[in-house]
């Protein structure tokens, strides 16, 4: 994954372990045909002189032939661009979401085009001063390919931005170097805006977008136009990448809203420990909530290892087990002097009990709005992993046969992403390491190697993109953290007292 820790991203699975990966969308040509909908009747409410109302003898039969065709048009443009995408780009999952997300980006930006090469000439042209011509160089899409690889990933940002180019340079008298424009800055905003974690760094992508978008605009006017208008192109392209980083704020929030998603920006706000469901969690369940935060340490030094997206890590982490809010008193570490309430139960009742907080997490995470990512982590974080003590304990009960094993496994989704197996693997390895009463080096390091072993030969890493050398890897940076969890204290001398004991 170069920069592609934001990048294994759009993961919307089935449920269970056999689900297949979601690839091309379901409804994508019912979507598409939505989106171009819509597009013609704004066209058309636009203005009658670019419409297709007539189609020669047609027209008179049928006045709005030339309005379906191009609803028909818009649609398979959009439906087969990312279509085809969702099948055949490795890296390109597009679930419903994504392509109603991407389909509605593309159509504002048409629209946000068309009002900046028609309306806008006509009250800030100073009097013909300014060449109509230059207001192509205005056309926002460097923000909008910045929001889509920030949502999604550079491969989606990249399909993004040469379907919105089409469009919008359709908008815009339909030259080609327009087009070239607009595919130049939308790749500019694209590949500068990878790791976003604060609202500043956004603002400086823009300002980073700027010079390319003012050198491009200039190039291409003095190819085609000549020497007459490229200061006001240099000006219009500087000031498209000055306002991409603001506008691309003003749009991020709004689609993590309505589509789900979560930006670094919403992780960095999540990883707040005065969250409300953090705060939840500590209050209800504080030793897991202890748990949790040493298995977001583990998960983000593993992530840091393989290149893998680490902030997504630490606060995927630290709400995997947030579902264990509603039955604090059947975990171990929320157990400290008192009994296990296990010992009283069946171990399908124990099963239950305890596979409910992966459901009983999804739900709170929806509810408080964590966003896609970390929502699907939660889910994945057992995979179809097996609660080996309980199945133990009702093998001994059933004496005959024992029990299937297959009766205590997670439901699953197994782990699509790398992220989601690193907190799976931290998480089981912190467990582990408590359970150690000499946690030495050698100790901890065959605990860890002993946990990767077992999810790898049980095919829990079999749908996430993790090879043999990140296996290895991120064993032994979690090994160092736990080393380093476990170190041991320096015994210092008492206190207030004298050579015989005594106090002085």
């Amino acid at each position: 994954m170069n920069d592609t820790t934001n990048e294994a991203r759009s993961r919307r699975v089935p449920e269970g372990p056999d689900a297949p990966k979601v690839r091309p969308v379901r409804g994508a040509a019912l979507l598409g045909l939505l989106s171009a909908a819509v597009f013609v009747a704004l066209f058309y409410l636009w203005g009658e002189e670019l419409l297709p109302r007539a189609a020669g003898r047609l027209g008179t039969v049928f006045p709005f032939v030339g309005a379906v065709a191009l609803t028909l048009a818009v649609a398979l443009f959009l439906t087969e661009w990312f279509g085809f995408a969702g099948r055949e780009v490795r890296k390109v999952t597009l679930a419903a979401r994504d392509f109603l997300f991407l389909c509605s980006l593309s159509l504002f930006l048409f629209f946000l085009a068309k009002l900046v090469v028609d309306v806008l000439p006509a009250g800030a042209s100073l009097g013909g001063a300014i060449p109509v011509r230059a207001f192509v160089y205005l056309i926002p899409l460097p923000a909008f390919a910045m929001v889509v690889r920030i949502l999604l990933n550079s491969e989606v940002a990249i399909i993004f931005t040469v379907a919105a180019s089409v469009l919008a340079a359709a908008a815009a008298f339909g030259r080609w170097p327009t087009l070239l424009f607009l595919l130049l800055a939308g790749t500019a905003g694209a590949s500068r805006s990878g790791r976003i974690q604060d609202r500043y760094r956004m603002l400086w992508v823009g300002v980073q977008t700027a010079p390319i978008c003012a050198l491009a605009a200039v190039a291409l006017e003095l190819a085609f136009h000549g020497a007459a208008g490229i200061w006001w192109a240099g000006l219009f392209g500087a000031v498209n990448g000055l306002i991409a980083g603001p506008l691309a704020l003003a749009i991020l929030p709004v689609s993590e809203y309505a589509f789900g998603y979560a930006s670094d920006i919403r992780l960095m706000e999540l990883a707040n420990v005065g969250h409300p469901l953090l705060a939840r969690l500590m209050a209800a369940a504080p030793g897991t909530f202890h748990h949790s935060v040493l298995v977001g340490t583990i998960a983000e030094g593993g992530a840091v290892a393989i290149h893998a997206n680490p902030l997504l890590c630490r606060v995927a982490a630290l709400f995997h087990d947030v579902g264990k809010v509603a039955r604090p008193e059947y975990f171990s570490e929320n157990q400290a002097g008192t009994g296990n309430v296990h010992d009283d139960l069946a171990p399908a009742e124990s099963r239950e009990a305890i596979m409910a907080h992966v459901t009983e997490g999804i739900r709170l995470a929806r509810e408080y709005r964590l966003g896609d990512r970390v929502t699907e982590i939660i889910a994945q974080h057992h995979g179809t992993s097996v609660m080996y003590f309980f199945l133990d304990k009702a093998s001994s009960i059933a004496r005959e046969g024992g029990a299937p094993a297959e009766s205590f496994r997670y439901p699953g989704p197994r782990p699509r992403t790398r992220e989601a197996a690193i907190v799976m693997l931290a998480d089981a390895a912190e467990a582990a390491s408590r359970s150690l009463k000499n946690a030495s080096l050698a100790e901890i390091g065959e605990a860890v190697s002993r946990i990767v072993d077992r999810a790898y030969l049980d095919g829990q890493l079999n749908e996430c993109d993790m090879t043999l050398r990140d296996l290895h890897a991120v064993g032994q940076a979690f090994t160092r953290v736990l080393v380093a969890a476990a170190h041991a204290r320096v015994e210092y001398p008492a206190i207030g007292r004298g050579p015989a004991g005594g106090e002085r």
